[in-house]
């Protein structure tokens, strides 16, 4: 899931919220401002729209019908504002009559689109402000209030000396498309799957706040976990019995004993979590949240013990065989971090354009994959950090892992809703599976020749 620096504006201006007051804005900011009350009562765990009502009540916010047209009419002026794109092209995309996006604008500003295009961002944040008394507090209208949107880092970071492509970008081959051999449908937004050390298969439902065991054979759920706010990752450690998942909008990590299905501890992290990597030795957790840091967490604590800042969010992390290095990605400053994994002091950046997405490290170390989501795959030399070859991809590139044996490549292409088998070796692609929705993260059961593939459209796929 992107980052949400507008979220993390309107926050930077209501700071006495609650975690869960902080988990609807960063909700409704994901859902664009079009989602339904009851809906939100189950993302964010809160029970029922009324005791929903009541919360919005305590934190001073809107009810929840005003606050979601805020949302979505700051979110408006925003985009407007950075990219020039038109209110008739947002509703568009929305699946939203224009005219109504018109009068909800002006039911919300009071103004015109026109005028508040004019007037900015800034001032419509104050507006909205000004609407959200601290609890306690009569409503002001003098506020002192930072007037730039907080932006995340985007500037790309050069390319070190002496790296390059040494082999043009290739094209994939027309391959016949294939279906998968089964799937499971699930519902509250699936978006991460693992396995256990004993091979049971967990998934992350961000709607429903909930992590759900599967059957494979009977193809259901078969226990339901709760967790925090919108689970977006999930990893298992060494042993298999452990799983950490990242509640992106509440703002924790809960950990779950897989021999009991049950929630045991939950850490707390600074800002939204979302990937994760658990080191070998069973007692480091890497996190990277929407602040643009990345921390290291002593499992066996509870607490952070180091932390590195960013160029940019990283949606993906991975760690060298030697276990000595962690790769991170960071998407819209397109490069790759290689960073100490026990300091997590910064060793190198290599820099590899577009938008980089999910990473995987063959088992001898020598070379690092990349998925790009501007449509390709790029293979790195670590020794060197040359970019050695890339096989250019029908759509954005995210999710990518090996197969156990090494020998395969699968990445999925959400925009595309398919996933692609590449031969590592030749880079050459082997097969395109038909998936459909928005496929997201494959992981691979013990057997070695079995692979899952999570949608976010409500279904994980089986594919042999």
């Amino acid at each position: 899931m992107p980052p949400l620096p507008l979220a993390l504006t309107i926050q930077a201006g209501i700071p006495w919220l609650s975690p869960q007051g902080r988990a609807v804005i960063s909700a409704l900011v994901a859902a664009n401002g079009q989602i339904e009350a009851t809906a939100m009562a189950g993302r964010i765990r809160a029970g029922s729209r009324y005791r929903l009502a009541r919360l919005l009540r305590r934190e001073g916010l809107p009810p929840f019908g005003r606050l979601a047209d805020w949302i979505f009419v700051l979110q408006t002026v925003w985009e407007a504002e950075s990219t020039g794109t038109p209110l008739l092209r947002v509703a568009r995309r929305l699946e939203i009559e224009p005219a109504t996006c018109y009068r909800r604008c002006r039911r919300t500003l009071g103004v015109s689109w026109s005028s508040a295009r004019t007037m900015g961002f800034a001032w419509a944040l104050v507006r909205f402000l000004q609407h959200c008394p601290r609890p306690g507090t009569a409503i002001t209208t003098g506020l002192d209030l930072p007037v730039h949107p907080v932006h995340s880092t985007t500037a790309a970071v050069p390319v070190p000396s002496g790296s390059g492509r040494i082999l043009p970008r290739g094209r994939t081959a027309m391959v016949r498309p294939v279906r998968p051999a089964a799937r499971i449908m699930l519902s509250q937004t699936p978006t991460d799957v693992a396995v256990s050390g004993s091979n049971a298969v967990y998934v992350t439902c961000a709607y429903g706040a909930t992590v759900e065991r599967l059957d494979l054979t009977a193809r259901r759920s078969v226990s339901s976990i709760p967790v925090g706010v919108n689970p977006t990752r999930i990893v298992f450690d060494a042993s298999g019995r452990l799983a950490y998942v990242s509640n992106q909008f509440g703002g924790s990590i809960s950990v779950i004993d897989a021999t009991a299905d049950s929630v045991v501890d939950d850490i707390p992290v600074p800002g939204d979590p979302a990937p994760l990597l658990a080191a070998p030795d069973r007692q480091t957790l890497y996190v990277a949240t929407n602040l643009d840091r990345l921390y290291a967490v002593d499992t066996r604590r509870r607490r952070i013990v180091a932390e590195a800042p960013l160029p940019a969010t990283s949606h993906h992390l991975a760690m060298h065989p030697d276990r000595r290095r962690v790769f991170v990605a960071t998407r819209a400053a397109g490069s790759v971090l290689e960073l100490d994994a026990r300091s997590l002091e910064r060793r190198r950046v290599i820099g590899v354009d577009g938008l980089v997405q999910a990473l995987a490290c063959d088992r001898t170390g020598a070379e690092l994959y990349v998925a790009n989501e501007a449509g390709w795959v790029d293979v790195l030399r670590l020794q060197t950090g040359e970019v050695t070859a890339s096989l250019r991809l029908e759509a954005g590139a995210y999710g990518l892992c090996l197969s156990p044996d090494d020998a395969r490549l699968y990445v999925t292409l959400p925009s595309a809703g398919r996933l692609v088998v590449i031969d590592r070796e030749t880079l050459r692609l082997e097969l395109t599976i038909l998936t459909g929705g928005t496929p997201r993260h494959t992981v691979f059961l013990h057997d070695g020749r079995t692979a899952l593939v999570v949608n976010e459209a409500g279904w994980v796929d089986v594919v042999k």
